[in-house]
C-alpha cells in the first residue's frame, strides 16, 4: 500500500514540477497581455500608431515586454539575486544535506567502498568509517523506496542492462 501511496505522490510531483516549468513565464506573459489591454483603455489620445486597438495593444504590450525584460536583466547582472535564491535551494534540498542520490550511492558502493575495504587491511581505523558510510547508505535506500529501485536500475545498467526509461521507450515495460 505504502508502494502505492508513493507512486501516486510521485506522479503529483511530476505533474506539479511541468506546470511550474512553464508557469512563471505564462504569468508574465498574461500580465503583460492584461497591462496592455487595460492601459489601453486608459489611454485617450489615440492617434498615430494607437489609432486600431490590435496595433496600440500590441505596441504596449511589446513595451510592457521589454521592461520586465529589463527588469529581468538587472535583477540578472546588477543584483545578482540568483546567488541567494542557489543558496536557499541547497539549504532547502535534503538531498545537498543527509540524503544521497542514486548516482551518489552507485558510486559508493562500486568504487569508495571496495576501497576502504582494500586500506582497512593496512589500516584497522577505516573500517569503524567504512561501516558508518554502509551505515548511511542502507538507512538511505531503506528510508525511500524510489531511491531504492533507481539504485537497482542503475546497478543492473553498469552490468549492461537497460535503465528503465530506455525500457519504457521501447516498449519492455
Amino acid at each position: 500500500m505504502r508502494q502505492m501511496a508513493f507512486g501516486v505522490k510521485k506522479w503529483f510531483m511530476l505533474q506539479m514540477w511541468r506546470v511550474q516549468q512553464i508557469a512563471a513565464i505564462l504569468s508574465l506573459a498574461m500580465l503583460a497581455i492584461t497591462d496592455a489591454l487595460l492601459i489601453y483603455d486608459k489611454v485617450s489620445w489615440r492617434s498615430g500608431i494607437f489609432e486600431t486597438p490590435y496595433i496600440g495593444a500590441t505596441v504596449l504590450l511589446v513595451i510592457i515586454g521589454l521592461l520586465i525584460w529589463g527588469t529581468s536583466i538587472i535583477w540578472d547582472t546588477r543584483l545578482r539575486m540568483w546567488r541567494e535564491q542557489m543558496s536557499v535551494l541547497v539549504e532547502r534540498n535534503p538531498y545537498a544535506k543527509e540524503k544521497m542520490t542514486a548516482k551518489e550511492l552507485v558510486h559508493y558502493r562500486l568504487i569508495w567502498l571496495p576501497m576502504l575495504k582494500m586500506i582497512e587491511e593496512a589500516d584497522p581505523k577505516t573500517k569503524e568509517y567504512r561501516e558508518k558510510v554502509e551505515a548511511w547508505m542502507g538507512y538511505v535506500i531503506r528510508d525511500d523506496p524510489s531511491l531504492a529501485k533507481e539504485v537497482e536500475d542503475l546497478m543492473g545498467y553498469v552490468n549492461g542492462a537497460p535503465l528503465k526509461h530506455d525500457r519504457l521507450r521501447n516498449g519492455d515495460g
